[in-house]
């Protein structure tokens, strides 16, 4: 009777456990999901973040609100600066040759943020579709771009300073998406995802460009330009969340 006790006892709790399993399959309330992007085919196959509209990777992560609802999130930081130097030889006019360098530089520095709820529907143990809203806001910024150019012969050298600053802009978009993801392993899931969004951009405004040129002699010259140049599009289609989509939750 105790081993018929006992037995049955160890029954009841490996029930429990094979249900506490079924159970903890999926994200659930208080959960953080991260989820990358798999592109390519065959052995062109990677690992990448989802993007904004402005072509920058974002860190993306969702948080369990309740077992069937989440909270995503999206967040992108990018400071783009860029330097490079080129050196050519060159023949001047008078029949000597000269060496002529660029030094350039561009600074931008990026950022957005996305927000959206996202719906799970009754699934299986192991899938798991939803519905999801997002909203994304993004703000494009300032370009600065300097070169110096010098152009040194047997006379000396003469350098000239370019220097232009662009006003950035803003982008915004309205998303509906559809997806599911497939539990491999306990919180670990494959799935795909399918974006349909509207977004607006907006980028450029006013610049301004400045030339000083500093000969091998003579006096010192310059120019200074003011201008406007900007280009706004609204684009309605397929978004870049479409995709295989990887996640872990924890």
């Amino acid at each position: 009777m105790k081993n018929l006790i006992l037995l049955l006892a160890l029954t009841i709790f490996s029930t429990v456990l094979l249900a506490q399993e079924i159970e903890t399959l999926k994200g659930q309330e208080g959960d953080w999901g991260l989820s990358i992007n798999i592109s390519g085919i065959i052995n062109d196959i990677r690992l990448e973040n989802d993007k904004d509209a402005n072509g920058n990777y974002m860190v993306f992560a969702r948080k369990y609100l309740k077992d069937d609802v989440a909270l995503r999130i999206g967040l992108n930081v990018t400071s783009d600066r860029n330097k490079w130097t080129t050196e050519d030889s060159l023949s001047l006019a008078s029949g000597s040759r000269a060496l002529q360098t660029v030094d350039s530089s561009k600074t931008r520095f990026d950022f957005s943020v996305l927000v959206g709820y996202e719906k799970h529907m009754a699934g299986t143990k192991r899938l798991d579709p939803y519905f999801a809203a997002e909203l994304m806001i993004g703000r494009i910024g300032n370009t600065k771009t300097d070169a110096t150019t010098t152009l040194k012969d047997v006379t000396g050298t003469d350098k000239t300073d370019f220097t232009r600053q662009q006003d950035g802009g803003f982008t915004m978009g309205l998303g509906l998406v559809a997806g599911f993801n497939y539990f491999i392993a306990p919180k670990f899931s494959l799935g795909a995802e399918f974006g349909f969004a509207y977004t607006y951009m907006k980028s450029g405004g006013n610049y301004s460009e400045s030339t000083v040129n500093t000969p091998v002699s003579g006096s010192q010259t310059s120019t200074f330009i003011l201008g406007k140049q900007e280009q706004s599009n609204n684009t309605i289609g397929i978004s870049s969340t479409s995709g295989i989509v990887l996640s872990y939750f924890f």
